[in-house]
């Protein structure tokens, strides 16, 4: 077996004078300058996305509401021409925090211009004047009958019709609730503690690893003791299709699944899990990002175009793709005999946010949560009908924002609706809703009474984790995810091959490769297992 596979090709050469440094006094700091620039790059090139995306909502709000938001951050500008290079280590790091700093800022300024631009639209006027008490009274049971229809009173029948109203928590909906977390919010009480944590794991990943600092490359690794690793390869006729294939950046194919077995450190308030642990499996699988930006990854794939300039998203083929990676994830549950399976509105997030700067159908928010509802439905039908029957299923929803409430909304109308699927009727019976449901949280839970959990992750193609080690993506699933639990993350380090540098260079096997090289085992799909 061979080790983890290095970067092949690095973004840009090393001159002379600095490999003679690198080799040494001062070769662990020099390193360290290398790891800090490629984070500070990757700062960057997010503030410009940012950047982009404000400009775009001011635009919106300009056109809906005829008001015009003063700008409140700075830019970007000149920091992506910058000699970093001259820059120390400390400076490095200050800068770092710097623009950690600001990107925090222009998130909150952008949450703050959408709900602006949503509120300006007229949409989801009927969520708020929804009477509070309506419906079943709010409760940990609810529930299908002995059918797996829901139960569902008059009035809430009346909102399940009206697809012009949100379905919120206030009501069961004739399923199944657990709401030992609704209306906490979870999360470090502050960004010090985020970042603390953040870095205490990256201490221990490269303690456990035996590397001399965090970034030397995943070569001199140690082998990561304990966790099992799975690794599901597609091999259908769809993944050889565009960008589909693992290589040169992507580690993982667009199909693909690894699984790892590890536990959590830090529990929904980012606070440390005190006493014994039982691991649980992690499935990581990359949803299509279309609409993360104007330069979503897999948007050309799935994309009609109209002319050299302009195209709009192919949604069968959208639909049809993301049904084949969740029955492949599926697929990986019936083989590892899970019992829990713990889910959340995957894909759902950043990777559709800004569909409709591509596709303009979806600026409107009727189309976006059209777009949202038929997807949910998809995951229902796929889950009903590919995990085994004795599963329990565990959904966790966020209510606390107006994106995680539209994606509530799909879910509990896919799950509702009583003229749905008969197949998800039947998923109700063993289907619990959990409101502010930490998944990682839950899972850790979970595994305190079964060997057999599995929680899902919507993981990143090019670096599973993808860059939780830096200050980005505060709330993304996947970065967090590896943020608190350092067995997780140590794993990810070798299945990565990481070696401190944006990727480049991949062969199509460096996955299977690096999994076997921890000892993993290898698993070929040949057929989705969608019915």
């Amino acid at each position: 077996l061979k080790p983890p596979v290095p970067e092949l090709s690095p973004p840009a050469a090393v001159p002379l004078e600095r490999q003679a440094a690198m080799s040494g006094p001062g070769a662990v700091e020099e390193a360290q300058v290398e790891v800090a620039i490629t984070e500070i790059r990757a700062y960057i090139d997010e503030l410009e996305e940012e950047e982009e995306t404000i400009q775009h909502l001011q635009s919106e709000l300009i056109e809906k509401t005829g008001a015009s938001p003063a700008k409140r951050h700075g830019s970007a500008q000149g920091l992506a021409t910058k000699d970093w290079a001259r820059c120390s280590l400390l400076q490095l790091q200050e800068e770092m925090v710097k623009l950690e700093t600001h990107l925090q800022a222009m998130k909150e300024e952008e949450i703050g211009l959408r709900h602006l631009v949503i509120e300006g639209s007229g949409y989801l006027c009927k969520k708020a004047s929804m009477p509070r008490g309506w419906g079943s009274t709010p409760s940990s049971s609810g529930g299908g009958g002995s059918s797996g229809g829901p139960v569902l009173t008059a009035a809430e029948q009346e909102w399940v019709a009206d697809t012009g109203s949100l379905l919120t928590q206030d009501c069961d909906w004739g399923l199944r609730w657990d709401r030992r977390w609704q209306g906490q919010p979870m999360g470090p009480c502050d960004e010090n503690l985020r970042r603390t944590r953040r870095e205490g794991t990256k201490r221990k990943v490269a303690e456990v690893l035996g590397l001399r600092y965090f970034g030397e490359t995943a070569w001199k690794a140690k082998k990561p003791q304990g966790g099992a690793v799975h690794v599901f390869v597609d091999r259908t006729p769809a993944s050889s299709i565009g960008g589909a294939p693992a290589g040169d950046r992507y580690l993982l194919g667009r199909y693909d699944v690894a699984v790892m077995k590890v536990c959590a450190d830090l529990d929904r308030d980012w606070n440390f899990i005190k006493g014994a642990k039982n691991n649980f499996w992690v499935a990581h699988a990359a949803a299509l990002n279309v609409g993360e930006s104007s330069r979503a990854a897999d948007f050309p794939d799935f994309c009609l175009r109209e002319n050299a300039n302009t195209g709009r998203l192919d949604e069968e083929a959208y639909f049809e793709a993301m049904e084949h990676i969740i029955a492949n994830v599926a697929q990986a549950c019936t083989k590892l005999r899970v019992e829990h399976f713990v889910f959340f509105p995957f894909g759902m997030g950043a990777f559709l946010r800004h569909l409709g700067r591509l596709d303009g159908r979806f600026g409107e928010f009727e189309e976006m949560q059209r777009l949202r509802r038929r997807l949910a439905r998809i995951f229902m039908k796929v889950i009903a009908e590919a995990t085994p029957a004795t599963t329990n299923v565990h959904l966790c929803l966020m209510f606390g924002s107006l994106e995680p409430e539209l994606n509530a909304d799909a879910f509990l109308r896919a799950l509702a609706d009583p003229q749905g699927d008969g197949a998800v009727g039947n998923l109700r019976k063993r289907l619990t809703i959990y409101p502010e449901g930490d998944c990682l949280h839950l899972a850790q839970i979970l595994a305190g009474s079964s060997d057999n959990v599995m929680l899902v992750n919507g993981a990143n193609r090019v670096l599973i984790g993808n860059h939780w080690f830096a200050g980005q993506a505060r709330f993304a699933i996947d970065e967090n995810l590896h943020r608190r639990s350092w067995r997780m993350s140590s794993l990810a380090y070798v299945l990565n091959g990481f070696n401190g540098k944006e990727p480049a260079g991949r062969g199509p096997d460096d996955l299977v490769r690096n999994a076997q090289w921890v000892g993993g085992q290898i698993h070929t799909i040949d057929c989705c297992g969608r019915r």
